[in-house]
């Protein structure tokens, strides 16, 4: 039973003259056994990732277009498309990610999304408004006297930094043991964290045409799935079944996912050079909760200034903001939060706007993120937030 794959990903770099985009394109044939299990892999070539490459193109000079409208800084801009297909090359399924590095008064920031299906509206979801507050004339302005006071409004773009160090200290080594030893227990104010499969619905199981029946029931880990239910999650590439694993359920630090091979089950990606299996390379993430109100007096993180170490060895994220007023538009200033991300998230308060997905180092789906002010959470030992002066 086999299922082609095509991975075709582009870069733009601007220049003198016209923007330099380069595009590659990688088409895997794999066969799968009777379990669904990958067994093996061969690279191939056709019309349908000539057809992804142009649309990974044309993406590209889309989002370099549109960035020079905005605040004429574009550095470089990278983008994929993944496209799953079956053994008789049907689609089954497509998933699309943009990022781009642009350079602003303020200094460099990361504007970047994913999403499934047709990648033409990846561009227009991007937050350009946003980005372009940043553009000139930019005025660097001190923060109100009474900033420590007001509550803390991160941006999803600031705000998907947490979300995936939180993700990360509840499923690394060190914390799968921190998760085992604390689950069940609420230390999150009603938050939920999901971990979401790499592998598209249908993958595996409907697209290379595998009878749920044959699967082995050990694969399913005691879960009460039908074959319609694994039908519309998909398989992994070793035949476990992709399911959704909630890290966090209402506040509550749920078991860790239990491992097979070293993988997390439903999450293992076949590695077409090394013959075997592994994580996937970087991890989907959502984060829910109870919607609150945008504070009319917030002090909103926006963007996080690139260039910097965000992750350290000690558990905690350092982010250096671009950050503003709600009520005093137009002036920005920098402000530095540091902190543990699960410490961080204790001091939530809700949940606001529309949500967004954004894609980095991590394809995290959250709206925006009111936290407490600086001076609560520094009093309770969760942060240290500070001004940056130029």
């Amino acid at each position: 039973m086999a299922e082609t794959r095509i991975r075709a990903s582009g870069i733009v770099t601007p220049t003198r003259g016209a923007p330099r985009l380069t595009v590659s394109l990688d088409t895997l044939r794999l066969e799968r056994d009777a379990t669904g299990r990958v067994t093996g892999s061969r690279r191939v070539a056709g019309s349908a990732d000539q057809d992804a490459g142009k649309e990974t193109g044309l993406l590209l000079t889309e989002a370099a277009e549109r960035t020079a409208s905005a605040v004429a800084g574009l550095q470089s801009a990278v983008a994929q498309i993944h496209e799953w297909r079956d053994g008789d090359g049907l689609p089954v399924s497509r998933r699309a990610e943009l990022l781009a590095r642009v350079e602003t008064p303020g200094g460099p920031v990361l504007l970047g999304t994913s999403g499934p299906g047709d990648p033409a509206g990846l561009v227009e979801a991007l937050p350009w408004d946003e980005l372009g507050a940043l553009s000139t004339p930019f005025a660097p302005a001190d923060p109100p006297g009474d900033w420590r006071e007001r509550p803390l409004l991160l941006r999803p773009s600031a705000a998907s930094v947490l979300v995936a160090g939180a993700a990360f200290s509840l499923t690394s080594r060190g914390g799968r043991a921190t998760a085992a030893r604390l689950a069940g227990r609420r230390i999150l104010p009603q938050l939920t964290l999901t971990d979401l499969p790499s592998a598209p619905p249908g993958s595996g199981l409907n697209g290379s045409g595998l009878d749920a029946s044959a699967l082995d029931a050990s694969a399913l880990d005691g879960a009460a799935l039908d074959g319609a239910a694994l039908g519309a999650s998909g398989l992994d590439d070793r035949g476990d079944p992709a399911l959704p694993t909630v890290l966090v359920d209402g506040g509550r630090i749920c078991p860790p996912p239990p491992l097979a091979e070293g993988i997390a089950r439903g999450r293992a990606v076949w590695d077409h050079d090394t013959g075997g299996f592994g994580p996937p390379p970087l991890a989907r993430l959502e984060l829910g909760g109870p919607l609150a109100e945008v504070p009319p007096d917030a002090v909103e993180l926006v963007w996080c200034v690139e260039g910097l170490q965000r992750y350290h060895g000690d558990g905690t994220v350092r982010l250096q903001c671009l950050a503003r007023v709600a009520d005093r538009p137009g002036g920005w200033f920098r402000l530095a939060l540091r902190g543990k991300p699960v410490h961080l998230l204790r001091q939530a308060r809700g949940l606001a706007g529309p949500p967004m997905a954004v894609h980095s180092d991590s394809d995290v789906t959250t709206r925006s993120l009111v936290l407490a002010g600086a001076a609560e959470m520094e009093g309770a030992g969760h942060a240290v937030v500070t001004v940056i002066t130029p």
